[in-house]
């Protein structure tokens, strides 16, 4: 059993693995190369619509989701993507619990993959200027 958090895996074979959380693992090499992920099987702890979003855009073939939401759900049947879950969920909650994650925030009425990156992205560079303010 692998303990990775994220696996991508083309031909029945791992060819990256990441525990890193949240979208890190999937933005960080589409930013690299677009192609990265293309017709790859990918399998994610937690899936929200914000990591559906990406999957869309680096054209995965198939998602595995220990913790799929409603909304990642949805998105992925709109976008003709192959998935399979253990657990359901309403929604994708914040490391505190009270309220949505504050990703999924940013692209819960984003349809288009290339924008929902872009709203990502920069709700990353927010949440990071957040954080050094705080330490501060």
């Amino acid at each position: 059993m692998n303990l990775n958090k994220f696996i991508a895996r083309r031909d029945n074979k791992i060819f990256y693995c990441s525990n890193e959380i949240g979208v890190k693992p999937i933005l960080s090499k589409l930013n690299e190369n677009i192609d990265f992920y293309k017709d790859a099987d990918i399998e994610d702890t937690v899936v929200g619509k914000a990591a559906a979003c990406l999957y869309v855009l680096a054209k995965i073939k198939y998602v595995y989701a220990h913790t799929l939401s409603e909304t990642a759900k949805i998105y992925l049947e709109n976008n003709n993507v192959s998935f399979k879950y253990d657990e359901l969920v309403k929604e994708i909650r914040n490391r505190t619990n009270t309220d949505i994650c504050p990703l999924e925030k940013s692209v819960i009425h984003i349809d288009d993959p290339v924008a929902a990156k872009i709203a990502l992205e920069n709700t990353i560079k927010e949440l990071m200027n957040l954080k050094k303010a705080k330490s501060k």
